[in-house]
């Protein structure tokens, strides 16, 4: 069964080479799978960006508006498009495998609703901070709603090692760099992310991945790469407040 990595929180920030990044990601990815596998990255863009269309002109087209293919030395590098959004109530969601548009500022629960909708993977990503206090009641209470089990946890490389999340025992979680906006850190693409097995069709890739995910919440999904070092947290904190 054919393996596939997956950085299911990936930002191609303003300036950057999109097809020169993510194929620097990619060859990062092959060499720790140490073997032939497929290359996935998921797009999660905020607002005003649009770098999967930046791509188009470099990429094989399929039958879908949300999937891209790039092809680099002989491998297949899958691109999916999707959307960073904050709700009302400052909390991060993310509607991945899309390529409908969500704008920041519905509720939470209106978001949530809104790209299920769309048939969209629907991610609440961990962030420093994001899930305490009031934001972290809602994110038990969008769990507890979500009777049918569709939404889906994020976790990123940039976590410190020392900094443990009991809700990921609950359900799955999808893994990704999450790549801050600073010079240098797009070489962190590729680096963290979730292994998953299964077979891929050409023209309808995103539907696949869509339909591995889903069934991979029963049986979970392993993780590649390793989270951040306290030396290695604390410095990218420092740079992002330095930057803003």
């Amino acid at each position: 069964m054919p393996r596939i990595l997956i950085d299911a929180h990936v930002h191609l920030h303003p300036g950057a080479d999109p097809v020169a990044t993510l194929t620097a990601a990619h060859h990062r990815m092959a060499a720790m799978a140490g073997g032939e596998v497929m290359t996935l990255f998921m797009l999660a863009e905020q607002q005003g960006h649009g770098m999967f269309d930046a791509l188009r002109p470099f990429a094989e087209a399929t039958d879908e508006a949300e999937s891209l293919w790039l092809r680099h030395d002989g491998a297949d590098l899958l691109v999916l498009a999707g959307r960073q959004v904050i709700s009302a109530e400052r909390l991060e969601v993310l509607a991945l495998a899309t390529a409908a548009h969500f704008e920041d500022g519905p509720s939470a629960r209106d978001l949530v609703s809104a790209m299920l909708a769309q048939d969209a993977l629907v991610i609440l990503p961990w962030g420093i901070g994001k899930w305490l206090g009031r934001r972290g009641n809602l994110v038990d209470r969008l769990m507890t709603d979500d009777g049918e089990g569709r939404l889906l946890l994020g976790d990123i490389g940039s976590r410190p090692v020392f900094w443990p999340v009991s809700r990921f025992g609950t359900r799955l979680v999808l893994r990704g760099s999450d790549p801050l906006p600073l010079a240098g850190d797009d070489r962190r693409i590729g680096t963290y992310g979730t292994i998953l097995e299964g077979e891929v069709s050409r023209d309808r890739p995103a539907r696949d991945i869509r339909a591995l995910i889903r069934r991979a919440e029963e049986s979970g999904a392993a993780a590649f790469g390793r989270l951040a070092s306290p030396l290695a947290f604390l410095s990218g904190q420092l740079r992002l407040r330095l930057a803003s």
